[in-house]
């Protein structure tokens, strides 16, 4: 169950891109340099510490590994949201609107949207 999003939580959402043009665009963003986030890094240790908001905006090649984060994100209770980035090369590539517009339609992730999510990708 996705809890509403707070106002105090507004200001410690945190988006997570691929690369540094892509957190630009995404504003108050995490570029990973690169697509994957182990659960012993600091940063993933931090934002499930702090019940950090998470919208997850990797590279539509990087579908797969942006399963896996989500998922490990939601083993860990951390509040998550998939940001759809397909039809275009990566955030960088949007303008800040259209990253805007995609983040306010971003779905919550569980463990059944997840699996729906999943199945979506056997059918693409």
């Amino acid at each position: 169950m996705t809890r509403k999003i707070s106002k105090q939580h507004v200001a410690c959402l945190v988006k997570l891109t691929e690369g540094v043009f892509d957190a630009i665009i995404a504003g108050n963003a995490v570029p990973l340099l690169g697509s994957t986030l182990p659960e012993t890094s600091r940063l993933f240790q931090e934002i499930a510490k702090h019940d950090t908001p998470i919208y997850v905006a990797l590279d539509p090649d990087a579908e797969k590994k942006a399963k896996l984060l989500i998922k490990d994100m939601i083993q860990y209770g951390i509040e998550t949201y998939k940001v759809d980035v397909r039809g275009f090369q990566d955030v960088g590539s949007m303008t800040k609107a259209e990253f805007q517009e995609r983040k306010a339609a971003a779905l919550p992730m569980t463990t059944e949207s997840l699996f729906m999510y999943q199945l979506q990708g056997i059918y693409d």
